[in-house]
């Protein structure tokens, strides 16, 4: 990372984290929002730490998993949508549909329709598809005509195009679908869980809430976040070692 943008990073995370020491040290909103300093000595408490790592791995693994199963689904449909032009209008209507639907309705009927512990799976995938399909068929249309017309003259099939030419020029956006995609598979993973999950991020939040175990409710939430910030940034690095190589 850069040092002119490391800077400012650092400053709003100082103010961030002073802002929420403050607001629970004042009781700005109630005893319910703990101090960070009181959440960070709850999460750096051996056995409490145990249990943020590994509901995070276990949260981690189901995001990863709904993370990839969503962008591979997004790309196959944005794929599909550039290789047979017909089907297009309706792949990007199914697809908003599906984006439509609130995804707590969808873990809840999940929960009822998919085997036990595969629910947050199931929604982190419904969570990232979305987000990788807009991106996928953005970056698929995003080739110059006269790129286009080129491999036409030098008598490229369609499929041909598609693998040497759209492909390639689309994938640094298909990354950036990726990674902005990864949060919200963290979320789906974790909303999967309240509904059919015994371990991971989700069940500590069900429990803290019904016990009002305000340090572990928001050690929960931080870990989460933390979660979703480092899917983030590994696929940011990512992205710009492609970036740097396909433009």
């Amino acid at each position: 990372m850069k040092r002119s943008a490391a800077g400012p990073i650092i400053v709003g995370v100082l103010v961030t984290a002073l802002g929420w020491e403050l607001i629970g040290r004042l009781h700005a909103f109630g005893s319910a929002w703990a101090p960070l300093s009181t959440v960070i000595a709850y999460a750096f408490t051996p056995a409490n730490g145990a249990l943020l790592l590994s509901a995070a791995l276990r949260t981690g693994s189901e995001a990863l998993a709904g993370l990839l199963m969503g962008s591979l689904a997004g790309f196959a449909l944005a794929s599909c949508a550039v290789l047979v032009p017909r089907l297009a209008p309706g792949l990007g209507t199914f697809a908003s549909i599906i984006n439509g639907i609130p995804i707590i309705a969808v873990a809840g009927v999940c929960a009822l329709t998919v085997p036990r512990g595969g629910t947050p799976i199931v929604v982190a995938t419904l969570a990232a598809g979305f987000i990788v399909f807009v991106a996928s068929a953005a970056g698929l249309a995003s080739t110059l005509a006269v790129q286009r017309d080129l491999f036409a003259v030098l008598g490229a099939s369609r499929a041909a195009t598609f693998r040497r030419l759209l492909v390639p020029c689309a994938l640094p956006a298909i990354l950036d679908g990726v990674r902005t995609a990864a949060p919200s598979s963290v979320v789906g993973a974790i909303i999967g869980e309240w509904f059919s999950a015994e371990t991971g991020l989700g069940p500590l939040l069900v429990a803290a809430m019904q016990n009002y175990a305000i340090a572990q409710l928001w050690a929960v939430a931080l870990t989460g976040a933390l979660l979703s910030i480092a899917a983030y940034t590994l696929l940011g690095g990512l992205r710009a070692a492609i970036g740097s190589r396909f433009g």
